[in-house]
């Protein structure tokens, strides 16, 4: 079978379209980290024969962020996140306790939103937000000439770079003066409407390339693109079913940062082959695996990896752990788990 059963759903519920994998040194670790900072609740945990997790999730807020723990020669694989709270102050501060550092102060934003930057303790990068006030592009616009807005995203600018160069010490440009916190407007969501808690930003050399790929093999939508004065992409947005996936360019100075990401589709093996066709390279084939899915990997031509998922059966924990041991499922599960990802030599 190659497409989605369509008496079940093609997201399982509680779930979404796309969700971010986490590849760490310490998966137990970064549980700590987003229970203490963000108030993540784990989910599942796996934990393999030598003590190291194979697969991991914990919900915060709406969404899943999946985990597991990288092998000794992989290289460190940072994840950029944004995550949307109640209340950016509280959470920057909790992240901060439990071990994070500053990538950018907190700050108010012209399109309605108070946030910061933080690199968890096992290196990926968050970005804090909360939805205060509803913004008209018009007014957002207007905001940008104002010093103290203008002020505060070059800042934002400037010291993702340092960042990402590893100049964090190095002094900031200009004066900038981090406004209060304001008080969120009546009737105003702390997660925008048609966003969640949680989701995946994408740091590519190309998005124009990015968006092409992903509006080609997954049915992407793209929302908008803002370019910069010198044609780079600083920011865009595409919705894949129910989430939305979120990019920038990167610079030429900056190390490599590939994103790993879950997709849910209703036909695996159609969005397989529509990525190979866009100019992905297989990772490893669709599968079917013993929970009730089809699973294949891509690394897409920017160098993203990509878990399609597509469902066939709606099985309870007993009915699928029943199934994981028929020499099928064994065998799929060996091949599945057994590519490496990065494969020395």
């Amino acid at each position: 079978m190659t497409a989605a059963n369509p008496s079940i759903s093609t997201v399982p519920t509680g779930y979404s379209s796309v969700s971010p994998w986490l590849i760490t040194r310490d998966t137990n670790a970064l549980f700590e980290f987003i229970t203490a900072a963000f108030g993540a609740e784990e989910i599942d945990r796996v934990v393999g024969e030598d003590g190291t997790i194979g697969h991991a999730e914990a919900r915060i807020g709406d969404s899943v962020v999946l985990a597991f723990d990288s092998r000794p020669h992989w290289p460190a694989t940072p994840s950029y996140l944004r995550l949307y709270t109640h209340d950016a102050d509280a959470a920057f501060n909790a992240a901060l306790t439990a071990g994070a550092t500053v990538v950018s102060v907190l700050d108010n934003s012209a399109w309605g939103d108070r946030g910061a930057r933080i690199q968890d303790p096992l290196g990926n990068v968050w970005w804090i937000m909360s939805h205060m006030e509803d913004v008209s592009d018009d007014e957002a616009a207007n905001r940008w000439q104002a010093p103290e807005y203008a002020a505060g995203m070059a800042y934002a600018i400037d010291s993702l770079h340092r960042h990402m160069t590893g100049q964090e010490d190095a002094p900031v440009p200009g004066e900038v003066k981090a406004m209060a916190p304001p008080l969120r407007a009546e009737g105003v969501s702390a997660v925008p409407v048609g966003y969640r808690s949680v989701e995946p930003w994408i740091i590519t050399p190309s998005t124009p390339e990015l968006l092409e790929f992903i509006a080609a093999a997954f049915g992407a939508q793209e929302a908008f693109r803002v370019p910069m004065e010198d044609g780079s992409i600083g920011h865009a947005e595409a919705k894949i079913g129910d989430s939305n996936v979120l990019a920038f360019d990167s610079r030429p100075d900056w190390p490599p940062t590939p994103a790993f990401l879950r997709v849910y589709v209703d036909d695996g093996d159609a969005a397989f082959a529509a990525a190979l066709a866009a100019g992905a390279t297989a990772v490893t084939n669709m599968t079917e695996m013993f929970w009730g899915e089809r699973v294949g990997r891509v690394r897409d031509p920017l160098g993203n990896l990509w878990w399609i998922h597509c469902r066939e059966a709606e099985l309870t924990e007993q009915e699928a752990y029943a199934r994981a041991g028929d020499p099928k499922f064994v065998e799929a599960m060996e091949y599945v788990s057994g590519v490496d990802f990065f494969a020395r030599g």
